[in-house]
């Protein structure tokens, strides 16, 4: 249940990235935010990526949440990696990168759980 809430919120973020990649802006309450040079091709990735999340989150299939967590992870490196990201796309992975480890933590424990072995 944990994974599946940690998971939705991820997939949350995401998609909200991949949006702003897009151009669009967000309003948060009094907040607006805005990426200063959306890259369209990197908004077409976190869209991906949050589908696929939000799908592992939906059906809390194994298969599903671990590929999900792995093009998470390449994506996060590929942003953190690229001199394009730049202001508030790269402050993004302040928020993303606790929530990958968080979720890889709670895709091992799953895995290690007794109960993972009967389903």
């Amino acid at each position: 249940m944990v994974l599946r809430a940690v998971t939705a919120v991820y997939a949350a973020v995401f998609l909200a990235a991949a949006l702003l990649n897009f151009g669009l802006d967000l309003i948060v309450g009094q907040l607006e935010v805005m990426f200063s040079a959306p890259i369209w091709q990197a908004g077409a990735g976190e869209a991906i990526i949050g589908l696929t999340l939000a799908t592992g989150a939906i059906t809390d299939r194994a298969r599903v949440l671990w590929t999900a967590y792995v093009l998470s992870a390449l994506g996060i490196a590929f942003g953190l990696l690229s001199v394009r990201v730049v202001g508030a796309a790269r402050e993004i992975h302040i928020i993303l990168v606790p929530l990958a480890i968080v979720g890889f933590a709670l895709l091992i424990a799953r895995r290690r759980s007794p109960r993972a072995a009967s389903e």
